[in-house]
């Protein structure tokens, strides 16, 4: 299973009202499945796209990545980071707990 983010192009298999597939773009990501809003579709289509307000939900089995956003990749910058805000917090009640005992 591909791992889908919001922006990405999508190619989504016929479902429901559609009688042909169709291309959109992620709105939203599920667990399982993604909202698309559908773009591109067979004009024979155009009255199911308009039954499903021009979105879709569909599962993450079913769709083809068409093209992707650009990705950042931020897994060790958020844990540095996060250690770092610790030990500041560490220290600031460290130094909080001494300035209520002086007092």
């Amino acid at each position: 299973m591909a791992d889908f983010e919001i922006g990405d192009v999508v190619g989504c298999k016929k479902f429901g009202p559609m009688d042909h597939d169709f291309q959109g773009v992620v709105e939203k990501v599920y667990n399982n499945s993604v909202m698309v809003s559908i773009n591109d579709f067979d004009p024979a289509d155009k009255s199911g796209v308009n039954e499903l307000n021009g979105r879709a939900v569909v599962r993450q089995d079913e769709v083809k990545m068409i093209k992707a956003v650009p990705r950042e990749d931020n897994d060790g910058d958020d844990a540095d980071e996060s250690k770092d805000t610790k030990k500041k917090t560490a220290k600031r009640k460290k130094t909080t707990k001494k300035a209520d005992k002086e007092d």
